[in-house]
């Protein structure tokens, strides 16, 4: 009986390698040490600020102008957190902010939806007309509207009807002044959700749509029961989008909010003036210690979208992917 022979399966030991394939090895490895360098360097240059910013916030004060604890703190306090906060007008800022940006959030994914679903699938006169304009909503700079809608909220005068009844609306400093236009599709980085949701409901089958007509799905029911759940990446892009621009938005917050209570990016540039009124620092404090409470009032404001990004990263990743943004 012959065995089978499992040498004839391993290289001998003293067998050459062949050039090409020492030469394929050779360059594998020199590029995975560059892409690896590349890693690290693009992840030292983003979070060098995030972990500057947390260790000086969490210092202790005593400790701020000692060189020695820079970036490994003597002493862990939360002096700088809470006069930072106390500065910040904080819960009642970041309850307007959030405010803002869940109910603007809401609106835009509901009216940009629709809105791209009715571009992709639907033929209409003038629809070349409307992809101008669309066009011109992402390219024109929001500031050189920004006038004219602080007017238009300021005196909101729904087609004369208000004036006609005797009434005086005042939409300023309230949330309205950004959840209005997100309703009617127009809100900050309206035009961009609305060609996100385009982009991919086109690459939707239209087997699908009339499937849901063969079924006797309307045009209401077919969009909300068959392409709805099916725009899940897409809605997830455009929620995050949305949500961390609102969040952001300092040039429109600080020209519609002028009371006490505004939202946290239009407080902390004012942090530096509210902690020297306050008298959380001294006139002569040293630029350490001022930064403590700077950095502390920037980590509160980051904080809750950053906490965010993190929980859905993945499913932003893949919305990406799968909306064809980048195609």
């Amino acid at each position: 009986m012959k065995f089978f022979d499992i040498s004839k399966l391993t290289p001998k030991l003293n067998s050459k390698v062949s050039p090409i394939v020492l030469k394929r090895r050779s360059t594998a490895f020199v590029v995975g040490i560059i892409r690896t360098l590349f890693i690290i360097g693009l992840c030292y240059l983003f979070l060098f600020p995030v972990a500057y910013m947390i260790v000086t916030a969490l210092q202790d004060p005593a400790f701020a102008n000692d060189p020695s604890s820079i970036w490994i703190p003597k002493k862990l306090s939360l002096v700088a957190i809470k006069g930072a906060m106390e500065a910040l007008n904080f819960w009642p800022s970041l309850s307007i902010t959030t405010r803002i940006s869940i109910f603007s959030t809401i609106a835009s994914l509901f009216s940009c939806s629709l809105a791209g679903y009715g571009l992709a699938r639907f033929k209409m006169p003038g629809k070349k007309i409307v992809m101008v304009l669309l066009f011109l909503t992402i390219l024109v700079p929001p500031q050189l509207l920004l006038t004219a809608q602080y007017v238009n909220f300021r005196y909101f005068d729904f087609g004369g009807l208000f004036s006609l009844f005797g009434f005086d609306v005042y939409l300023l400093d309230t949330e309205l002044s950004f959840v209005l236009p997100a309703i009617f599709a127009n809100g900050l980085r309206g035009g961009l959700f609305i060609f996100i949701f385009k982009q991919f409901f086109e690459g939707l089958p239209k087997d699908l749509e009339e499937a849901g007509k063969i079924d006797g799905c309307g045009t209401f029911r077919t969009y909300f029961s068959i392409m709805l759940p099916l725009a899940v990446p897409a809605f997830i892009t455009v929620l995050l989008f949305s949500f961390i621009w609102h969040w952001n938005d300092y040039y429109s917050a600080a020209v519609y909010f002028t009371g006490d209570v505004r939202p946290l990016t239009v407080m902390l540039n004012g942090l530096q003036a509210a902690l020297e009124q306050g008298s959380t620092i001294a006139g002569d404090a040293t630029a350490m210690e001022s930064r403590m409470y700077l950095q502390a009032g920037a980590l509160l404001t980051i904080l809750p979208p950053l906490v965010i990004y993190i929980f859905t990263q993945k499913y932003f990743t893949e919305g990406i992917e799968r909306t064809g943004i980048v195609g």
